[in-house]
């Protein structure tokens, strides 16, 4: 299942209305300003026309060029090249510098020949490879091109002998004599220029000038689209970016264990059913945590009770029997009486450091706010003390560590001793803490009768530190051998 369908469909469904209705409203402006303007009356297109255009625009600069002796024909080659064949030019719009604009262009072919009927110029496009710059011209190879081209070669003036219409409203060939004024006042047939008209743009062709309309049009058209989608973009985000934000403000409070926020979002979509399943996994967190809680106070209390029973419990009921021993034989035999005394005396003795000890690990050690190092130091030492096992203190670098970080070290560190104190029999404990920018180390080492760490041990204490440090992110390892003493070694990172 697809939770995101709705919104999806939603903004998909916008979107597109959007850009839907930008393009109408592009192609109807458009559609209205250009169209109209871009064809013109086929019957207003006729040969005198063309013929008329140019003998304004063209035959001027021909005629100079073919005055001159020798004449330029690489200077005609690059004019006729760049031989313009537009109709009509529209343009419709200009930013700045940018300027749109949309042509009718015609199809036609040019030639330029000499007054000696030698061939000088022609267009790159639609001629044959036999046809060659330099070499006589034959006209009878083209339909309908004999007659005009002689009279344009006889200085023929009337327009209407110097076409040939080959398909009417397309297709036609014209001959026009290029003049040039003589001193005499008399014109001087510099040469002819012929050009053949292939196709002239009509209604017909209105697909494909759309597409060229289109394709010029296209920057207006990203430009337009643009601008409404991010109008609308930005009014739809903000409604979404005001509901991702009360999201985050209670996963926030979640991660720094304030369950009491929630999330409040009464839209329906799928974004609200989210919501609704993350107070959902919030209340579940914080049943959790609050079963999490009884739990290690119940395995807390556990390990006590086992502990007393291992322990003072045993040890008391020792020095009980002791006890009860003495007062059988304190009337008959006094010295051994008080052999038993002094044993209850020292397994009370027991007893009571075991209490200690007991009553040190269930103390609450204010750790924030105090120099953690002063405070790891005078705890050791206090231990030191009270056990009567020597310890060796080693502390590096003052680098500020999280409070979380704190409390698992002083606590992995209170339950190390304290089976140490137990189990151990060892004299002597180095105890080496490096605290760095991004990571904290600590070992604590024992000299005492080591354990084997295949053995499974029925007690919380190593799984307890262990889970310590997992739960930061760190590493937890132990080694130790039988006799061989033991090594702790905790990892944990440092970084806020």
């Amino acid at each position: 299942m697809n939770i995101l369908r709705k919104l999806r469909w939603r903004l998909t469904l916008s979107y597109t209305a959007v850009t839907v209705s930008t393009f109408l409203v592009v192609t109807l402006i458009l559609g209205g300003i250009i169209l109209p303007r871009l064809f013109i009356p086929i019957n207003i297109l006729t040969p005198e026309i063309f013929i008329a255009a140019l003998q304004q625009d063209s035959m001027p600069l021909i005629g100079h060029i073919l005055s001159q002796s020798p004449v330029d024909t690489e200077l005609l080659r690059l004019i006729l090249k760049g031989g313009n064949s537009t109709i009509t030019n529209y343009k419709f719009l200009r930013i700045g510098s940018l300027e749109f604009s949309v042509n009718t262009i015609a199809m036609l072919r040019v030639l330029i020949i000499g007054p000696d009927g030698t061939l000088l110029g022609k267009s790159e496009m639609g001629f044959s490879e036999k046809l060659t710059v330099g070499r006589p011209f034959d006209p009878t190879q083209f339909t309908g091109l004999e007659a005009p081209y002689k009279a344009a070669l006889a200085g023929e003036t009337n327009p209407e002998k110097l076409y040939t219409i080959l398909e009417p409203n397309n297709r036609f060939v014209l001959a026009m004599p290029v003049v040039q004024a003589q001193s005499n006042n008399k014109n001087y047939v510099e040469g002819v220029a012929v050009i053949m008209v292939d196709a002239i743009p009509t209604q017909k062709n209105i697909p494909a000038h759309i597409l060229n309309i289109a394709g010029r049009t296209l920057l207006l058209f990203l430009l337009s689209a643009g601008l409404m989608g991010a109008l609308f973009g930005t009014f739809f985000a903000n409604g979404l970016s005001t509901r991702f934000k009360r999201i985050f403000t209670a996963i926030d409070a979640w991660s720094a264990g304030d369950f009491s926020k929630f999330i409040i979002d009464t839209t329906g979509d799928e974004i609200s059913q989210f919501s609704q399943h993350l107070n959902a996994m919030a209340k579940q967190l914080q049943e959790l945590l609050r079963r999490r809680q009884e739990m290690a106070v119940s395995e807390e209390r556990n390990r006590l009770a086992r502990e007393l029973h291992d322990s003072a419990k045993q040890q008391a009921l020792a020095a009980s029997f002791q006890i009860g021993t003495a007062l059988t034989l304190f009337d008959q035999e006094p010295q051994n009486a008080k052999k038993h005394l002094t044993e209850a005396d020292s397994l009370v003795d027991s007893v009571r450091n075991e209490l200690t000890n007991l009553v040190a690990e269930l103390r609450p050690q204010t750790i924030d706010g105090q120099d953690f190092s002063e405070l790891l130091k005078e705890y050791i030492l206090d231990w030191s003390h009270r056990s009567g096992i020597e310890a060796n203190i080693n502390i590096e670098g003052d680098h500020e560590t999280p409070l979380e970080t704190r409390e698992a070290l002083f606590r992995i560190t209170q339950e190390a001793l304290a089976n140490i104190t137990r189990h151990s029999s060892a004299s002597l404990v180095e105890l080496a803490l490096k605290i760095e920018a991004n990571m904290v180390t600590m070992m604590i080492k024992d000299d005492g009768c080591g354990f084997d760490i295949r053995v499974p041990h029925q007690g919380l204490g190593l799984s307890s530190m262990r889970e310590r440090a997992e739960v930061l992110g760190g590493n937890f390892t132990i080694q130790s051998k039988p006799d061989q003493g033991t090594l702790i070694t905790v990892t944990l990172p440092s970084g806020h």
